[in-house]
């Protein structure tokens, strides 16, 4: 990661495809940390990676981890029609807020590829940039320390 990237914000979250399962707003993210997952339903490695961010999702979401899957998949017919992208997530038992992105909000976080997963502290600072999670070991680092009994003092030092 560039040291520039870790002091990218949280703000934007209003994709034009609108969201599948539940909207988010960013006052709802205050003091709580995030990870964003960009995906596409045509990557294989996508899909691939659904269990571990199912794994993250029961064993940090109680520790106030909110995941927010961006769907990067560029298709009009489906920013008109987001049943795709329901049933894709039905399929795979994906419960968590899902934006339905144009490219805009990929394009606004400097997501270039997917999967790919930003992950925020709880002041909303950009922590972490991932795309190959075949070591994963610095993200989920980043979220013991974001989620454990030390996090409610904020940021931390990069």
């Amino acid at each position: 990661m560039d040291s520039d990237a870790r002091y990218v914000p949280l703000t934007l979250l209003d994709p034009t495809g609108g969201w599948i399962n539940a909207p988010v707003h960013v006052s709802q993210l205050r003091g709580r940390p995030v990870l964003m997952h960009f995906w596409s339903m045509d990557c294989d490695s996508c899909i691939d990676q659904i269990t571990r961010l199912q794994d993250w999702i029961r064993d940090y979401g109680p520790r106030g981890l909110v995941v927010i899957g961006v769907d990067v998949t560029h298709s009009e017919q489906e920013l008109r029609d987001t049943n795709a992208v329901e049933e894709f997530a039905r399929e795979h038992g994906l419960r968590h807020p899902i934006a339905v992105d144009d490219g805009s909000m990929a394009s606004a976080y400097g997501v270039e590829e997917h999967p790919s997963y930003l992950l925020f502290d709880t002041q909303g600072t950009l922590r972490l940039r991932a795309s190959d999670l075949e070591d994963s070991g610095d993200l989920r680092l980043l979220l013991e320390r974001l989620t454990g009994p030390d996090a409610s003092t904020g940021a931390f030092a990069p």
